[in-house]
């Protein structure tokens, strides 16, 4: 590939070779990337905030990789704290777009905790950082260069009338391989570090109470806990700052989740996955600087910002096969423009109709769209395709338990497990599953044997809260149901699902004084929450405060009209 002569009549030197074009498929707000381990399937996450590949225990087992202890004194540290890991070589390893064929005795750290169900790993700066790497998330693809000659060069070739902004980045050391630089937050300089495997933006609370916020102060919101590598959990808040300075981008009024945690290396502002989506990076490590132009759409945190300007992407590339539009569509969802997913969607399918991944996808989108009818017939045909598709098995065993088929789901299910015994986070799903569409009995069983099978995972308070949920909702065993939510609370401190699900159990107990306090803790972390607001309403009617009740009922209603129908079913009325 040769720069545009526009980028480089200043350099006539300058050199630029693109020697790598690696498929990059959005899973949620994570980039994901296919290759192989000993010659068996593997999926990694992109990270660049870590420099050593990791892979899961599970995994690990899987390749059937020999464990060897970490050298002395190091550790993995995230948000959760620090944890000592094994090692691992894997003697042949492929990653598909590398064009670098099979690559011998690869080193990965192995880890305790638990990774999404089909991922089995992590990749990091030792594998995208030695040279210059384009990430191109919203187009679905990471670009690798050998640059040369190319010191004051703009590196940013597919700019057309689009602004670039510019942030230099610290050197790499052996010490230090992230891509760290500086930016300004109202009018503060803080450091900055590009973590493709942080779902979401994050700021240090040190750093935000220098910018001004007050987590004091009674109209701070709070964000639950958050959790990283490690089992604890840390409190967060959502802040909103002035302005955002990212070498000359200008992001006003911006809305941040702000962590309780001392990042390391002097870290101040984590720049996730949902800044990667909503622009596009040209990591120039020859340089020691990173170019990039905005794409449209929101910013910061997709799950919780609505408030950052849209607008159309700029500078895509139109896709020129099937596995492009695919990529292109998934990240369209991911940052929730479900039009352009789907209609990318329609076209992968059209021009490679053999592909189940494609059917599969198309079916994420559309039950993400409410299309349950033409999502179930996608998951069909990818499973026509592909019998042995643990992710089509899986997607379609919810949709029927969602439409209350639970014979097909079960079905699914059990086929799921089949495949995968060994996937902790499968079965963890499968009994999340059954609990969210109300088969309280199939869920508890799970969670039991989950939970008995996994004393050490890190994901046990998930599990906890999960089964406090089940048993909340037939209202069987109420005291051991509190004992989980209990300890559910501790293990995520208070989110918002397990405060939730404690509410249901006091409010089934008749202590509602307690349940009030839940269900309004929990309501003000997740303020559209139907089941919050009608058990509060329940609660406060039973307390003796009926307009107060009322009023969360309607409330809960014009969130979810079903919702009175759905606590009706397990036995909690208005009285």
């Amino acid at each position: 590939m040769v720069l545009a002569p526009s980028l480089v009549h200043s350099a006539e030197d300058c050199k630029v070779e693109q020697y790598a074009e690696v498929p990059v498929t959005m899973n949620g707000t994570r980039p994901v990337v296919a290759g192989s381990v000993n010659g068996a399937p593997a999926h990694f996450v992109v990270d660049t905030g870590t420099f050593y590949g990791v892979l899961s225990r599970g995994s690990a087992e899987k390749f059937r990789l020999k464990l060897v202890q970490m050298p002395v004194g190091m550790i993995n540290l995230g948000i959760g704290g620090m944890e000592q890991e094994r090692a691992t070589t894997a003697h042949d390893f492929s990653l598909t777009g590398l064009g670098a064929g099979v690559i011998h005795g690869v080193d990965f750290i192995v880890t305790s905790g638990s990774i999404d169900a089909g991922i089995d790993g992590y990749l990091g700066q030792a594998m995208f950082g030695s040279d210059d790497t384009e990430y191109d998330l919203a187009n679905g693809v990471i670009r690798l260069f050998r640059v040369r000659g190319c010191h004051d060069v703009m590196l940013a070739y597919w700019r057309k009338s689009e602004s670039v902004g510019a942030m230099d980045i610290d050197s790499m050391t052996p010490y230090s391989h992230s891509l760290i630089g500086k930016v300004m937050l109202n009018g503060l300089p803080i450091n900055v570090m590009i973590d493709s495997g942080s779902t979401h933006s994050v700021l240090s609370l040190k750093a935000a109470v220098r910018a001004g916020f007050k987590p004091e102060d009674p109209a701070a919101i709070s964000g639950g806990g958050v959790r990283g590598f490690g089992p604890r959990m840390r409190d967060s808040w959502l802040a909103r700052f002035d302005l955002l300075d990212l070498g000359g981008e200008q992001i006003k009024h911006s809305l941040l989740r702000v962590i309780d945690f001392d990042f390391w290396g002097h870290i101040d502002l984590v720049l996730g996955s949902d800044f990667l989506l909503s622009h596009r990076l040209f990591v120039a490590n020859s340089q020691h600087r990173i170019y990039f132009t905005y794409n449209g759409g929101h910013v910061f945190d997709l799950s919780i910002d609505r408030s950052s300007p849209t607008s159309t992407t700029a500078g895509s590339e139109e896709p020129t096969d099937a596995a492009g539009f695919r990529r292109r569509a998934a990240a369209s969802s991911a940052r929730g423009d479900l039009r352009s997913a789907l209609a990318d969607f329609d076209e992968a399918v059209k021009r490679d109709s053999s592909d189940a991944e494609n059917y599969y996808q198309r079916g994420l989108a559309r039950w993400k769209d409410n299309q349950r009818d033409p999502a179930l017939e996608d998951f069909n045909r990818a499973l026509e395709i592909n019998p042995g598709y643990v992710e089509a098995m899986t997607a379609r065993g919810g949709l029927h338990l969602q439409d209350k088929d639970k014979k097909a789901a079960d079905a699914d299910f059990a086929a799921a497990l089949a495949k995968s015994p060994t996937d902790s986070m499968l079965a963890l799903g499968i009994a999340q599953t059954y609990g969210s569409y109300g088969f309280g009995s199939d869920a508890l069983d799970r969670y039991d044997a989950w939970i008995a099978a996994h004393p050490k995972d890190e994901r046990m308070g998930v599990a906890l809260n999960g089964r406090c949920w089940a048993r909340a909702l037939m209202g069987k065993e109420l005291n051991l149901a509190l004992a989980d939510c209990n300890s559910a609370v501790k293990r995520l401190s208070r989110t918002s699902t397990v405060l939730d699900s404690r509410g249901l159990v006091e409010l089934r107990l008749g202590d509602l004084d307690h349940a009030i306090e839940d269900y309004d803790a929990a309501i003000a972390l997740q303020p559209d929450s139907a089941w919050s607001l009608y058990g509060l309403g329940l609660a406060e009617s039973r307390k003796g405060h009926p307009e107060k009740g009322n009023e969360h009922m309607h409330a809960a209603l014009a969130a979810n009209p079903q919702i009175a129908d759905e606590f009706k079913k397990i036995g909690l009325t208005p009285e």
